[in-house]
């Protein structure tokens, strides 16, 4: 009994019920976000327009609320894009339609993400590295794993 008292005050400590409803929040607001990596930066650029025309490639006009690029601007790398959608459905919908771009001329490298937390994006790299670790080890790719692994142990 005094072991369920004690990790039940411990779960409902006031700093606890924060950190979950804040997490929640986030996660909620994330939910109707998508990343575009790939597309090239110009000085003049107008966002809301370069993201209506990648998502007319995939056959979809959902209503764009927001739209900014993320990081700072480097000369030498192109900073994704994040923009902000009606819901959550309209979302899944454009991620389902994602992979038509790869057949797109001009859109071979753009690639369209769910916005995920910073652990979100760790759990998802190691699990990409795991799953070249297995493609790589078939193909004979001796030189390959071990930059792979070396990502894996950073992560575990």
């Amino acid at each position: 009994a005094s072991v369920v008292t004690k990790s039940c005050a411990t779960a409902l400590a006031p700093c606890n019920i924060g950190k979950a409803v804040k997490t929640a929040v986030d996660r909620d607001e994330r939910r109707r976000n998508v990343i575009i990596y790939g597309v090239a930066e110009t000085s003049e650029e107008k966002l809301p327009e370069k993201d209506e025309s990648i998502l007319m490639e995939i056959h979809e006009k959902p209503t764009i609320r927001d739209c900014c690029r993320i990081g700072p601007k480097k000369p030498d790398a192109v900073r994704p894009i994040k923009f902000t959608l009606g819901n959550a459905d309209i979302v899944q919908q454009v991620l389902r339609k994602s992979h038509v771009l790869r057949s797109k001329e001009g859109y071979k490298r753009v690639y369209i993400c769910p916005d995920r937390t910073k652990e979100e994006r760790a759990a998802f790299k190691l699990s990409r590295a795991k799953r070249s670790i297995a493609i790589g080890q078939k193909a004979q790719c001796q030189d390959k794993s071990d930059i792979i692994r070396s990502i894996i142990t950073k992560y575990e």
